[in-house]
């Protein structure tokens, strides 16, 4: 097949994922349909489109599909629920020609009832439950970009960027009269280090502490961030892996403060590896303010820093980020305009400006 052609179809394909999303963006919104309780298979996509324009240097603007997700979910069980969902990341459709990696594998994994609303077994292809930014969907972060402290732990985690690995967990959610407990104790079986290398499975366990509203009423292998005002209460949690019998190990800790119209998240943690030392440290701060409509105005700011030489992608430094978001649905239907700048003293120094917009459902 000619490369024109492969082009020509992949543009294609590229389309008509948008004109879907758009499609569904453009719908009125339409009455509460009347589901039946039972199992069922439900259809999830999500896309996150990007411009992006560097600083530091003349050129034109990117624009790219940031974001693609496309799912089936298993729902409305009390005792089983699971997922299956492909990505298709990073892929620049201006300036041309038309590039970016292929469809990919993004999560597929079961969780299963052990003790009704106490515990839950999960096994799969998820994210190993340690770490808010990693544990929190980039759909869902209040900020145009994760912090750059999700890289060099998700390395550490799993050796993928997508923060995914085969896994088993054991976690739950205890509720009581304005507090709850979260757990997850679980081991992540295969993690390939740099080049492919082999390293052993990693132990992993975390236990949060909320006080006020829990952050979600039921358990999951995610994390939520923004509740709109709904939900306002302190979560603390500490956390940490290791290699049995290996030199690769974390610690770290993670709060998030949901009090209205402050949305306040900040993680520490340290990552230890035969090469040395990585500290990664970020805090996130946004004000949910009414906006033109029901629709919900968000202006934040992230600052974040990686210090040591414990990871190969732990390139060192900080960088500061600020913008506005525009929910106009929630989650599910979002524009976000943003700008990042890293002080001078390493490759990456210099700023970029952003806009994403987002669609979910």
């Amino acid at each position: 097949m000619a490369p024109m052609e492969r082009a020509t179809r992949r543009t294609r394909t590229v389309l008509s994922l948008c004109l879907l999303a758009l499609a569904g963006m453009a719908r009125p919104g339409r009455a509460e349909e009347v589901v039946e309780e039972g199992p069922r298979l439900e259809f999830r996509e999500a896309l996150q489109l990007r411009i992006d324009q560097g600083l530091s240097a003349a050129g034109a603007a990117a624009v790219s599909l940031r974001r693609g997700r496309v799912g089936l979910h298993l729902t409305g069980s009390p005792w089983v629920r699971g997922g299956l969902e492909v990505s298709f990341d990073r892929l620049v459709l201006l300036p041309g020609p038309l590039q970016g990696p292929p469809l990919a594998l993004h999560e597929a994994s079961v969780t299963f009832t052990v003790m009704p609303q106490r515990a839950w077994l999960s096994v799969g292809l998820f994210r190993p439950q340690v770490g808010r930014e990693s544990l929190t969907s980039g759909f869902e972060v209040d900020s145009l970009d994760k912090a750059i402290t999700q890289g060099p732990l998700r390395e550490h985690l799993t050796g993928t960027e997508s923060g995914r690995a085969p896994g088993v967990d054991v976690g739950g959610l205890l509720r009581g009269e304005g507090w709850s407990v979260r757990y997850d104790s679980g081991v992540v079986v295969y993690r390939p280090g740099p080049e492919g290398a082999w390293r052993p499975p990693l132990l992993v366990a975390r236990a949060a502490l909320t006080l006020g509203a829990p952050e979600a009423d039921v358990y999951s292998l995610s994390l939520p961030m923004n509740d709109f005002g709904l939900r306002p209460g302190l979560t603390l949690a500490l956390q940490g892996s290791t290699e049995p019998g290996g030199d690769a190990r974390s610690w770290g800790v993670d709060a998030l403060l949901r009090l209205r119209p402050l949305v306040l998240s900040a993680e520490l943690h340290q990552v230890a590896s035969p090469q040395g030392h990585a500290l990664l440290a970020h805090v996130r701060a946004g004000l949910n303010l009414p906006g033109p409509g029901a629709t919900v105005l968000e202006p934040w700011a992230l600052v974040a820093r990686v210090t040591g030489g414990a990871l190969a992608d732990a390139p060192g430094g900080a960088r500061l980020d600020a913008g506005l978001s525009w929910y106009l649905r929630r989650q599910a239907l979002r524009a976000t305009l943003g700008g990042s700048w890293r002080p001078p003293g390493h490759a990456a120094s210099g700023g970029h400006l952003g806009l994403s917009l987002q669609h979910r459902r």
